[in-house]
């Protein structure tokens, strides 16, 4: 990896989350890891019941009379450093709510974001593309994906997603090597302990790792397991099953719950033919649709199938990205799906738009013409006009409200209250955009540098 580049391409992204991170909890989901990193930080605890941001959220469980956040801990436990550290200079959620939600939410969140850029143009860049398709690619990926609303706040998305990118990497250019399995399999734990349904991940590592000899794959257990045993050990500890607390309807069983269930709720609800079809047709088309808030996504499945095409290490990263991609999709259709979800389009996708977007730059070199270019430059371009709507609110709105009809009347309430804010927000969306689009002048068509080979995996 070439460092002055990509130590450029991460501070120019951690630079972008600095102007758009939130300064307050803006759903019960960051309130719920808000309260657990106050109560790490003022009570030494994972309880919550002392915490005063604990009453604003609905995100909790309760467990043999106290209560936690339903979340997984290890962003909390990132965020306690950084507020533990913020502590000798008068900055604390207690007393200066605003600067400390800031500064834990930019340097967790915002800083695992800018390591999924660089990650992003390191990997094209291994992949044998020059420096401006690179960047073309880490920018579309950071900008042009629900992953930039999703880095403006206290969510477990873009960290997850970023690890698993940065574990694709390692396994797709250092498997030969032990610091490249003990480097894949620690971030690939770390996306599991960061989000369980990052757990789709396994498909990507069992692609990739086919073929290698066991003392290779032992080392690269070696280095998964520790974490993700850490956190099986903290949800049996905290809920007494080994599940995550959304599988455990023991934890929900109280009656002073916001989201109360009793224990005869199953599990997981069975449906009729209709309504699976109905859910898969609201993911991809409707009011969480991947096409309709990610229009990139269209380019992605192109640069796949390119992909498939250019022979056998080429094809097993596009199995990789595909059977990774779809599991999630499967997963959040049979056994997450949450049509009453009030945030912008579908957030469980960021968990997988960091590798997804790994197949752009096949896919930019790919087109020929000037309608094919144009299209492709027409699906950048409005895909990061949705994600800059959607960082203004990636939470909000009535359940089951579409995410541009709140987006748009959050936006519309700030240009009211705060005209500045608004002015500030349109600018920095238009200087993404223009960044984006001159990027893209040379990596769509154009002469470009010759591509390599990828690494053999």
């Amino acid at each position: 990896m070439r460092i002055l580049p990509a130590l450029c391409v991460f501070a120019v992204a951690l630079l972008l989350c600095a102007g758009l991170t939130k300064r307050h909890a803006v759903s019960w989901n960051d309130g719920s890891r808000l309260a657990t990193i106050d109560a790490l930080v003022s009570d030494r605890s994972f309880a919550i019941d002392g915490s005063p941001f604990a009453a604003a959220t609905g995100d909790k469980i309760r467990v043999r009379g106290r209560t936690f956040s339903d979340k997984s801990p290890l962003l909390a436990l990132m965020g306690a450093g950084v507020a533990s550290a913020l502590q000798p200079f008068g900055i604390s959620l207690r007393r200066t709510p605003g600067p400390a939600i800031y500064l834990i939410t930019l340097l967790t969140v915002g800083v695992w974001y800018a390591l999924g850029c660089t990650y992003a143009f390191a990997f094209q860049r291994r992949l044998g593309f020059g420096d401006r398709r690179s960047a073309a690619v880490a920018a579309a990926t950071g900008l042009a994906t629900l992953a930039l609303p999703y880095a403006t706040v206290l969510a477990n998305h873009v960290p997850a997603g970023a690890a698993g990118l940065a574990g694709c990497y390692h396994l797709m250019f250092e498997r030969e090597r032990a610091r490249g399995l003990l480097l894949s399999g620690l971030f690939l734990s770390l996306a599991y302990a960061f989000d369980p349904a990052a757990v789709v991940f396994v498909v990507l590592a069992g692609v990739m790792l086919a073929g290698v000899s066991a003392p290779r794959l032992a080392l690269f257990c070696l280095a998964l397991l520790p974490v993700v045993i850490a956190q099986v050990a903290y949800n049996v500890d905290v809920t007494g099953s080994a599940l995550p607390p959304i599988f455990n309807p023991a934890v929900w069983n109280d009656r002073s719950l916001p989201e109360y269930q009793p224990l005869s709720t199953p599990v997981v609800g069975l449906y009729s033919a209709g309504q699976y079809l109905r859910f898969v047709f609201d993911l991809l088309l409707g009011n969480k649709g991947l096409f309709v808030f990610t229009p990139l996504a269209a380019v992605c499945a192109y640069g796949v199938a390119v992909m498939w095409g250019k022979g056998a290490a080429w094809r097993r990263l596009a199995l990789a990205i595909a059977g990774t991609s779809l599991t999630l999709f499967l997963l959040i259709v049979f056994f997450q799906n949450d049509e009453g979800s009030r945030n912008f389009g579908e957030r469980r996708y960021v968990d997988v738009f960091f590798v997804a977007c790994m197949s752009l730059g096949v896919a930019f070199q790919a087109v020929r013409g000037a309608l094919a270019a144009t299209a492709v430059r027409l699906a950048v371009g409005a895909s990061l006009l949705i994600a800059g709507l959607g960082a203004i609110a990636p939470f909000g709105g009535a359940a089951g409200q579409g995410g541009f009809a709140y987006a748009a009347a959050d936006f519309a309430a700030i240009a009211v209250r705060n005209r500045p804010q608004a002015v500030e927000d349109v600018l920095g969306i238009s200087l993404a955009l223009g960044l984006v689009l001159w990027l893209m002048r040379g990596a769509v068509i154009g002469r470009v540098a010759p591509q390599r080979r990828p690494t053999s995996p």
